[in-house]
């Protein structure tokens, strides 16, 4: 520790990480941020893992981990006083008051706050032991966290204290604990019911937990309310560098292609990278999942390449271009934008069969899409052109009226009935085949079209559910900071997947009564001004 003598604050406010317990460090450097802006405590764990002071291993996924051995904490906090110790949590403390809504409670924090909603009771109990006691057994405490955390995080909080209320959560939470799975039970609204009813069956918390049940019953009576966080299934960490997104359709697993030469396959229960698709030769440019969810299939400058998605082994490739891949509904073929011509790839012996002409002029293929019948291959370019092509003769099946701007992302409806086209400038739904413009959504190209043709989603500073057929905004989705670069939806409209740089969300949508749309909250997530006084459960 003597080399270490000139980072001794930084390495002090080590003190404040839980110990022996295992941490993204890109989880933790958004939980720490700008707790100590002018060399964050988070800078010195590398020169302490060359000392071999602690360990950061770096996973399958590239992430890295840290797992603070709880001999170095004690060693460390020995040379501490409390009250050294306590102002290191308060620190942790007043960045979380800044993430509240304005007014708000600490069940409010920000989803995608993984650290804080793993370890806040942890800095909480180092700050005020009284008020982590509190927050710990609070029903509503527990009904948020549950959302977004898994069982195991409920009762790491719970074994920290033993007062009467915290007994009783641990023993509705115990007596649910295998319901409450991720994998039993993906959905977190549902996971949220299920504890309530178990902390309505202990006295002490039973008046607390029905007066929430009945405010949740109350939420969304035939509505969709205007903010969609509630709706997430999963906040997961991510490459940093990501070009495209697919998502399974049970919402359990999803493919990212990246920059790094190589695709990864996600596990959203456990946040985990079950197997990574290369590397190959060329970036990642597109991914697609095939409808059985049997094989992955991705495309680079190179080729375009099939991947077991129960094994991550690569099957086949296919040599050519491949930026834009279309699968067929059927699963039977892909449509490719390889050069010198798009081409239609069959999915079981890999012939490729050319759209067209040799003779047809040699457009930019920026976009495609299959019909739902898979009778028809949509191709937009560059220059605004769509033009929809007969995958098995290859023939032109007709053209609809060129776009004023680059054609960036098509879609289908789910009946055939018209095609999503998406440029600069915002989203045009044209009815097919007589290509007159139906609808109009300003906003980000990178859209995605669910729940059976009923809504659009659209990326931004907050992703905005929209109607396909009014253009009426039904519910936005507000990300923790920075842009939504890109949505997908699985191929049954029931899961949404949002990505931005290092961060992705999954939402999950819900009927309510009388209408389609996201089971949410009437709060928002928002970033607030707050004065740092810290609201105790």
């Amino acid at each position: 520790m003597a080399d270490l003598h000139s980072f001794r604050d930084e390495v002090m406010a080590l003190t404040a990480l839980p110990p022996d317990v295992e941490l993204l460090l890109s989880d933790l450097a958004v939980g720490w941020e700008g707790v100590m802006p002018e060399l964050p405590a988070l800078t010195v764990l590398p020169m302490m893992e060359r000392r071999g002071l602690v360990a950061l291993p770096r996973g399958g996924d590239g992430l890295r981990r840290i797992t603070f051995p709880g001999r170095l904490h004690a060693l460390i906090s020995s040379h501490r006083t409390p009250e050294e110790i306590r102002a290191g949590h308060g620190r942790i403390l007043a960045r979380t008051v800044t993430l509240l809504p304005e007014g708000g409670r600490l069940w409010q924090l920000p989803v995608a706050e993984t650290y804080l909603w793993h370890h806040l009771i942890w800095h909480l109990a180092g700050h005020d032991r009284a008020a982590a006691e509190r927050l710990a057994g609070n029903p509503r405490w527990l009904a948020a966290k549950v959302r977004v955390c898994d069982v195991a995080a409920l009762r790491a909080d719970l074994a920290m204290f033993d007062t009467l209320e915290v007994g009783a959560a641990r023993r509705a939470v115990d007596s649910v604990a295998d319901q409450l799975d991720r994998r039993t039970c993906p959905d977190p609204v549902v996971r949220a019911a299920l504890l309530l009813d178990a902390l309505a069956g202990e006295p002490v918390l039973r008046a607390e937990a029905e007066h929430l049940r009945q405010e949740l019953r109350e939420e969304a009576p035939g509505r969709v309310a205007a903010d969609l966080s509630y709706a997430l299934v999963r906040v997961l960490p991510s490459p940093s560098y990501v070009k495209d997104v697919a998502l399974s359709a049970d919402g359990s697993w999803l493919v990212t292609a990246s920059g790094h030469k190589a695709s990864r396959i996600h596990d959203i229960a456990d946040r985990s990278v079950r197997h990574v698709l290369g590397p190959t030769e060329g970036i990642h440019e597109v991914c697609a999942i095939t409808p059985d969810g049997s094989r992955v299939i991705t495309g680079d400058y190179d080729a375009a390449r099939w991947w077991d998605a129960a094994t991550g082994r690569l099957l086949r490739s296919v040599d050519g271009w491949t930026t834009e891949l279309a699968v067929d509904p059927g699963g039977a073929w892909c449509a490719t934008d390889t050069s010198p011509r798009p081409a239609v790839i069959d999915c079981t012996t890999y012939a490729v069969r050319r759209l067209g002409k040799k003779s047809d002029p040699r457009d930019p293929v920026s976009a495609m899409a299959c019909s739902p019948d898979g009778r028809t291959v949509a191709v937009g370019d560059l220059n605004g052109r769509i033009r929809l092509w007969d995958p098995v003769s290859g023939a032109r099946r007709g053209e609809l009226p060129e776009s004023p701007e680059p054609v960036h992302r098509l879609a289908f409806a789910p009946d055939g009935s018209w095609l999503a086209v998406s440029s600069r400038s915002g989203v045009r739904i044209l009815g097919i085949p007589d290509g007159l413009e139906r609808l109009r959504i300003a906003g980000s190209h990178r859209f995605a079209v669910g729940d059976g043709g009923r809504w659009l989603a659209v990326p931004g500073a907050t992703v905005r559910i929209h109607r396909t057929d009014t253009g009426e905004l039904l519910g936005e989705f507000t990300p923790d900071r920075g842009n939504v670069h890109e949505v997908r939806a699985s191929p049954d409209g029931r899961f949404l997947a949002t990505w931005r740089t290092g961060s992705a969300a999954v939402l999950r949508r819900a009927r309510v009564r009388g209408c389609h749309g996201f089971r949410v909250p009437r709060w928002r997530v928002v970033r607030s001004a707050c004065r740092p006084v810290f609201p105790a459960g």
